[in-house]
C-alpha cells in the first residue's frame, strides 16, 4: 500500500481552492513524481512537467470517468473537492444547499473513488478524503455541512473495508479550522493552508487512518472520547 508521497503519482480534486494548492506545493516538496490537478475550470493551473491539469466536474460520471481514463498510473487519489454554504439546518430556504453540500461532500467523492478503485487497486494505491472534524460532531451554524461530512466519514470507513483487503488504503484527514474563503465568516483561530497541508501529509506517511489535523481538532476529539454530549452541547451553544 502507498505510504509514502516521493515517486507517487496522485490524482487531487478541487485543485484551484486553497487547500488543494497548499497540498500540490507539499506533494512536490515531498517528491511527488507527477500530479493530475482537477478542476471544473482549469484556466488559472499551469501545465508543467510533473503538474497536468484535467478538466473535470466531480458530480458528472462521465466526467470523471474521462479523468480515470486518462489517468492508469494513479497511486494516490486525494477527494478534496467540498462545498460549505454556512447554513443552519432551519435557516435555509429550501432544501437546495443540503442536496448540493451531499451532491459534493458525499456523493462525488465516492463517484470518483469507485471509478479510480480498479487502478489503485492494480498500483496498490491509496485514497484520502478531505473531511473534516465536524464530520464526528455537528455544528449547527453549518448543519448540513457536517452532516455531509459525516456521511463522507461513514463512507471512508465502508470502503476501508471494502478495499484494504485489495491492497488500498483509505485514510481520513479531519482538521479544525483552516484560514480559506469557506471558514471567511468565522472569527476563531485557524491554521494556515501551509500548516494544513503538511500536518494532512505528515499524518498520512506516518500510516494514519484518521489524521486529526491542527490543534482545534485534536482537542474536539479529546473531548467526544471523554464526554461527548458536553462537545455537542458546546457546540450548539458557541457562544
Amino acid at each position: 500500500m502507498t505510504e509514502t508521497i516521493k515517486g507517487s503519482v496522485v490524482f487531487i480534486t478541487g485543485a484551484t481552492g486553497a487547500i488543494a494548492q497548499a497540498l500540490i506545493a507539499e506533494l512536490k516538496a515531498r517528491g511527488a513524481a507527477k500530479i493530475y490537478a482537477a478542476a471544473r475550470d482549469i484556466s488559472a493551473l499551469a501545465v508543467s512537467d510533473d503538474l497536468l491539469p484535467i478538466k473535470m466536474d466531480v458530480a458528472s460520471d462521465e466526467d470523471v470517468a474521462r479523468a480515470a481514463s486518462r489517468a492508469s498510473g494513479v497511486t494516490l487519489l486525494i477527494n478534496n473537492a467540498g462545498v460549505n454554504h454556512n447554513t443552519a439546518f432551519m435557516l435555509a430556504p429550501d432544501l437546495a444547499f443540503a442536496r448540493d453540500e451531499m451532491e459534493i461532500n458525499y456523493l462525488a467523492p465516492l463517484r470518483v473513488t469507485r471509478a479510480f478503485a480498479p487502478i489503485l487497486i492494480k498500483n496498490r494505491g491509496a485514497v484520502l478524503n478531505l473531511l473534516t472534524i465536524l464530520a464526528r460532531v455537528n455544528l449547527p451554524f453549518m448543519g448540513s455541512y457536517c452532516a455531509s461530512k459525516a456521511a463522507g466519514l461513514s463512507m471512508t470507513q465502508g470502503l476501508r473495508g471494502d478495499l484494504a483487503p485489495e491492497g488500498v488504503r483509505v485514510v481520513a484527514a479531519l482538521p479544525g479550522a483552516i484560514d480559506t474563503r469557506m471558514t471567511a465568516v468565522l472569527t476563531i483561530p485557524k491554521m494556515t493552508t501551509a500548516e494544513a497541508a503538511a500536518e494532512i501529509l505528515d499524518g498520512f506517511e506516518r500510516g494514519e487512518e484518521e489524521i486529526y489535523v491542527g490543534e482545534m481538532a485534536r482537542g474536539l476529539a479529546q473531548g467526544l472520547t471523554e464526554d461527548p454530549k458536553a462537545v455537542e452541547r458546546r457546540l450548539a451553544s458557541p457562544g
